[in-house]
């Protein structure tokens, strides 16, 4: 019988130290493969963060099945001496159940993959890698129009995905209906103004409107929706203080979305008050 126990505390050592070994070999492995695509390259880019992003789950999954192998018989016996306590277990890890239920969710809808756009909530960001927990993504300042990283990193858990709609934004990386609005109180015509912006945004979009007409049309097939259209639209209201408020709709390239409105906010103020100042002549 003693010797049965030495030899069952001699096999048991033997599995610790190979699952250390296997733990620091896999892991040392993973961190070389990374750091060799980080050290090559010194922009990364939507294939690097994907082989990143897959180098660190694959090594996380095969650290998983190596230790569940080695350890099988014992997570048996260990399972059944944990029975009386598996409702407190299943309170205490609910968080953590979630989060890979939304993972589940993310993986069987393919609602985003690395390098989309998404919102989720109160979130707007480029993801840059995901996994059985989180999605990590680089903050887009969508709030304020300006479509720019804002420098700022979130980890979102995954649990969110049952919580907030996933809205999956990527057709606006390359073109985006810009919506802002203009407010004037001048006094005068405001629907020659209108024709005037009108002239100057069919000038500003010549250069891409044919490539922006084609990208609207493939948006349009692959959502199965009709979309607005290419062409500017512009609308003229008041507000409660009296004032003319011109909304403008205008499907461009993103990166040139708050230059093409500085210049049309520019555009339109010069010819209200050239029309106020003829008018007061």
């Amino acid at each position: 019988m003693q010797e049965f126990y030495s030899y069952f505390l001699l096999f048991l050592e033997q599995k610790i130290i190979v699952s250390i070994c296997v733990v620091i070999a896999v892991q040392f492995i993973s961190h070389l493969i990374i750091n060799r695509i980080r050290r090559d390259h010194d922009f990364l880019n939507e294939k690097h963060r994907v082989w990143i992003s897959r180098t660190k789950n694959m090594s996380v999954l095969m650290i998983a099945l190596t230790l569940f192998t080695l350890w099988w018989i014992e997570l048996q016996e260990f399972a059944l001496s944990i029975a009386a306590v598996a409702v407190a277990i299943v309170i205490a890890s609910k968080e953590l159940i979630l989060c890979f239920s939304g993972s589940i969710l993310r993986a069987s809808s393919n609602a985003f993959s690395i390098g989309d756009w998404i919102r989720v909530g109160d979130n707007y960001g480029e993801v840059i890698e995901h996994n059985i927990l989180s999605t990590t993504v680089h903050e887009i300042d969508f709030e304020n129009n300006n479509y720019n990283y804002t420098g700022k990193t979130l980890t979102i858990p995954n649990s969110q995905f049952l919580t907030y709609t996933v809205k999956n934004m990527n057709f606006m990386k390359r073109y985006v209906y810009h919506t802002f609005s203009i407010v004037t109180d001048a006094q005068v015509n405001v629907y020659l103004a209108r024709e005037h912006i009108f002239e100057k945004m069919d000038s500003y979009s010549k250069e891409f409107f044919e490539v922006g007409r084609r990208y609207n049309s493939v948006i349009e097939k692959r959502l199965g929706v009709d979309l607005p259209g290419e062409e500017p639209y512009i609308r003229i209201t008041t507000n409660e203080h009296a004032q003319f408020v011109f909304t403008i709709i205008l499907f461009c390239p993103t990166e040139q979305a708050v230059s093409l409105e500085q210049r049309i906010s520019q555009d339109l103020m010069n010819f209200i008050y050239a029309l106020k100042d003829n008018k007061q002549a």
